[in-house]
Formats: C-alpha cells, sequence, structure tokens
C-alpha cells in the first residue's frame, strides 16, 4: 500500500492581488491521529465480521471496505485540484 499524503499545497489567486496567497500544510502531522482512528476501526470491524459469518448472517466484509478507504486515502497523493472561479483560481496538489 501507498503512504498517505504529507502534504497540501494550497495556492489561491484573488483577481485583485499580483501574486497568488500559497500555504503548504504538513498532513503528516494528522498521521498519528489517522493510525489511532484505523487501529479502532479494525478492532471493532474484525470481529463483527467473524461474528456474522459464524452466525450464518449475510457477510458485509465491513474490514474489506476499512482497508479499501485507507487505500483510496493512500491513492489521493499526488492529486492535483484546479477550480477557476470568477473571482478566485484555486490549486491544490498533495505530495
Amino acid at each position: 500500500m501507498r503512504l498517505w499524503p504529507y502534504a497540501l499545497d494550497l495556492s489561491i489567486a484573488p483577481p485583485d492581488r499580483e501574486r497568488p496567497i500559497r500555504l503548504w500544510l504538513p498532513l503528516f502531522l494528522m498521521w498519528p491521529t489517522l493510525a489511532g482512528l484505523a487501529l479502532l476501526i479494525f478492532v471493532v470491524t474484525i470481529p463483527t465480521d467473524a461474528v456474522l459469518l459464524l452466525i450464518g448472517r449475510s457477510y458485509h466484509h465491513f474490514t474489506l471496505l476499512a482497508y479499501r478507504c485507507l487505500g483510496l486515502l493512500a491513492e489521493t497523493r499526488g492529486l492535483s485540484i484546479h477550480v477557476n472561479a470568477d473571482r478566485n483560481d484555486i490549486n491544490m496538489t498533495f505530495y
């Protein structure tokens, strides 16, 4: 699995300014919180899937869903979003 994005480069260019406003947001500071949340989610989903499988109920694969959501978060690395509006131009890039 790929790593989660470590930074967000945000650029906002209002029409009345020469240079755009640029922010670099360090997302890697949120990694411990996300890792703790992922651990809590897996502590809940793995027993839930096991119980559903043992009692013969409809097996929903909650653990696989949580794993794929984390994979989706990791795939946002390299994503570039450009929004051109009437009043602002906004560029976001995940690194």
